[in-house]
């Protein structure tokens, strides 16, 4: 029964994304929801009835092995001479965004103190999730002395608001940010995920992206094991992805894979479906209403704030969009933003990002954790 199961999933996880592909013929429905969107909310029905039940640490490594793979065959697409136009307001949203992350999450702590007892250990995790990502919550909560099942409450809190939030950007979100901020020429916002733009890969040059990603995983893998002796420091793992995969985007063997893009297009909406199998709702049943408001005000506090500096600084819409994406998800995430803008250049600037985001995030979220209890 588990090795039925184990396939199954597999088989979703290869197949759905196909038809998500197809969603752009189905009329009005499919203009709202991307294939993103459709991959990440099947994935979650999947696991929420327990159509599937395979182990969670399965899904993990599903969900992992397949944006792991699809990471550099979507950074061939770099252009660093767009990082380097655009290096400035990069960097200005990125600074704003962890502004308004800490301020906005102190000031909500706050107002919650009375209401949750571990006040400090709850706003110190979301703080440190909201600049770096899961990683960051689980190493604050420890560093808190929070208990395990403390920890497991505020993540599964996180992954079922922070979900909400991401199909928002997903679907409606940057049409609604491009009515705040100033709209960059490039934004278009007609390209969805899995629309096709060139012909379908061949099967052999598929085999070929696929043969060059898994190369590159596997050194990155390596350096990783000889550095640390495992695969922990996920941090590590995606600045080796990232910096392999640029300096072999410039050889002349990767620059003759047609359809690289698409391929690494399809893994990212495999990445989706097993995103959406992670998202456990029945762990905020009981006792959890408090943290789920509590996740839910400190989101709004912090994307609200953030818009409303972008606004003042004159940040444009894409650089919001990429650098709130990459403080609250972190660099597994850029690509699909970058899928739904339709400009896969501002993947490698959003990575970056993401990645500065991991390494303050757990002084911000300790430090405001001791600061609060202090206070309080």
């Amino acid at each position: 029964m588990k090795t039925v199961q184990i396939a199954f999933q597999v088989l979703v996880m290869l197949i759905f994304p196909y038809l998500a592909q197809r969603s752009k013929h189905w009329g009005k429905l499919g203009n709202f929801l991307s294939p993103v969107v459709l991959c990440y909310i099947f994935g979650m029905i999947l696991s929420n009835f327990n159509l599937i039940q395979t182990p969670i640490t399965f899904r993990e490594t599903c969900s992992q092995f397949s944006i792991a793979l699809a990471l550099p065959l979507l950074l061939y697409a770099s252009d660093l001479g767009f990082v380097y136009r655009n290096l400035k307001v990069f960097l200005l949203s990125f600074a704003l965004a962890i502004f308004a992350a800490t301020i906005a999450t102190g000031t909500i702590a706050y107002v919650f103190f009375s209401h949750i007892p571990q006040i400090d250990q709850a706003a110190g995790m979301l703080l440190a999730v909201y600049v770096g990502g899961t990683v960051n919550l689980f190493a604050t909560g420890y560093g808190l002395g929070a208990t395990a099942d403390f920890i497991g409450l505020v993540n599964a809190a996180d992954i079922v608001v922070g979900g909400t939030y991401l199909l928002i950007l997903t679907s409606v979100g940057p049409k609604l940010v491009a009515l705040v901020l100033h709209r960059k020429p490039s934004s278009t916002y007609t390209h969805t995920i899995g629309e096709e733009a060139e012909p379908t890969p061949a099967p052999g040059m598929i085999l070929a992206c696929l043969a060059s990603s898994v190369v590159i995983l596997g050194i990155s893998v390596g350096l990783s094991f000889l550095i640390f002796g495992n695969l922990k420091n996920s941090a590590f793992l995606i600045l080796c992805l990232t910096t392999i995969s640029i300096a072999a985007s410039r050889l002349e063997w990767i620059k003759m894979l047609k359809g690289s893009f698409q391929v690494g297009e399809y893994l990212l909406l495999m990445f989706c479906v097993g995103l959406g199998l992670l998202a456990d709702l029945e762990q905020l049943v009981g006792g959890g209403f408090s943290i789920v408001l509590l996740t839910i005000s400190t989101i709004l506090g912090t994307v609200g704030l953030h818009l409303l500096l972008a606004k003042i600084f004159k940040v444009d819409d894409e650089a919001f969009l990429v650098t709130s994406t990459a403080t609250i998800f972190g660099p597994p995430f850029i690509p699909q933003i970058a899928a739904t803008i339709g400009n896969p250049k501002v993947i490698l600037p959003g990575i970056a990002a993401a990645l500065m985001g991991i390494m303050l995030a757990n002084y911000l979220g300790i430090g405001l954790g001791w600061l609060i209890n202090w206070i309080l």
